[in-house]
């Protein structure tokens, strides 16, 4: 485990950014709600950022569009499988949050935890699919180039950036938030570290079932 004061500066700086985006939504969502209605703590509304086209490929090597992602709930999460400590610790717990959220009816028909790699030069379709796996067998591991990952970090606020760990090896710094993804495509919440199975469920169930009266 890496423990180097630029790392953490920069693990810093990630998830800052993480939370001031999910804040600055959040509180103008508290600023436009009329009076009476229902508050959701981590929602981002009423203008939640919409995807825009990107052309991945998951653990099989088939391409992973939006159409993978259109009508369905996701949990989206970015690192890379030689991660030390935050990827495995995360996908541990959304591991223990899919069992969980298997007896709500939104998610239980619709939901789905994607992995993305944003080490596209070591993370094969063979390697995410083996990690992937190894966490929960529901699990899908994605990625694709430099550029289309980028136009999907860039549009989410991820941050990730190599770290050279001698000549010939590195590591990868990287923003450890969940972004939660509604039906519709858009960005409806950030859950940023520390990670709680119960505060992720409770977040998907209570914004769920305000998407489902506003839809």
């Amino acid at each position: 485990m890496r423990n180097s004061t630029g790392v953490g500066l920069w693990l810093l700086f990630g998830s800052v950014v993480a939370i001031a985006f999910g804040a600055g939504v959040a509180l103008s969502y508290l600023q436009t709600t009329p009076k009476g209605v229902v508050q959701i703590e981590g929602l981002l509304w009423p203008d939640p950022p919409s995807l825009d086209p990107i052309q991945l490929r998951d653990h099989e090597n088939a391409p992973f569009t939006l159409d993978q992602l259109r009508n369905r709930w996701s949990l989206l999460f970015f690192g890379f499988t030689s991660c030390p400590d935050i990827c495995p610790s995360t996908l541990d717990s959304l591991s223990r949050v899919h069992e969980r959220l298997q007896t709500h009816d939104l998610y239980k028909k619709d939901g789905q935890v994607v992995f993305i790699s944003v080490d596209p030069q070591r993370d094969s379709s063979a390697r995410l699919r083996d990690y992937v796996k190894y966490f929960h067998q529901d699990f899908i591991g994605v990625t694709g180039t430099d550029s289309e990952l980028r136009k999907l970090t860039t549009k989410l606020g991820v941050l990730y950036i190599k770290v050279a760990q001698g000549k010939e090896h590195y590591s990868v710094d990287h923003s450890a938030g969940i972004f939660l993804i509604d039906p519709a495509l858009r960005l409806v919440s950030v859950v940023t570290p520390p990670h709680s199975m119960s505060e992720i469920v409770r977040r998907f169930e209570a914004i769920s079932a305000h998407m489902a009266l506003v839809l």
